[in-house]
């Protein structure tokens, strides 16, 4: 059980984060955080269609299935009343998955899991999160660019705790 307790951990990661997706409106240059209503490993939706005013019949199949996609998980009442959560879950998610891979791979010994720690570490990549992804909203930063800072900065927060914790 202890070998797969590191698995249920990323498993549990990986389903926060496919709740987590950006909406980016090219018309506006405006990205956000959304929370989706369902989980989806698709990050990133935009509307083909934008402000023009263009058909849905006149786009292309691909530009159809990403408006029709857009119009599922964006154009949502519930979906604006949520979104402020989105980055918190996007945070624990990559928290855990970062925790657990690297208990795996470098520390074979029993972690003991502190709510301090963890509420602490959470609420510094909740606040390093804010700054990287205010970057990413403001700036042509891609996502998977934000995304490994993210995951790079949690690590450099949790591995030397495991390595204090492991001696």
């Amino acid at each position: 059980m202890k070998k797969i307790l590191p698995l249920i951990w990323i498993v549990i990661g990986g389903l926060l984060l496919s709740f987590i997706g950006v909406k980016n409106h090219p018309g506006e240059d405006h990205r956000m955080i959304i929370v989706k209503h369902r989980p989806s490993f698709k990050l990133e939706f935009y509307s083909p269609i934008g402000d023009s005013k263009k058909l849905i019949e006149e786009l292309t199949a691909e530009e159809q299935k990403e408006e029709e996609l857009y119009r599922t998980f964006i154009k949502r009442p519930e979906a604006h009343t949520i979104d402020n959560i989105a980055l918190v879950f996007f945070q624990l998610g990559i928290y855990l998955i970062v925790l657990s891979l690297l208990k795996i791979i470098f520390f074979r010994r029993k972690y003991r899991f502190k709510l301090g720690r963890f509420i602490s570490l959470n609420l510094i990549g909740v606040a390093i999160a804010m700054g990287v992804y205010q970057i990413y909203w403001t700036k042509e930063m891609t996502l998977w660019v934000a995304i490994a800072i993210q995951i790079a900065l949690n690590v450099m927060l949790i591995f030397p705790r495991l390595r204090k914790n492991a001696k």
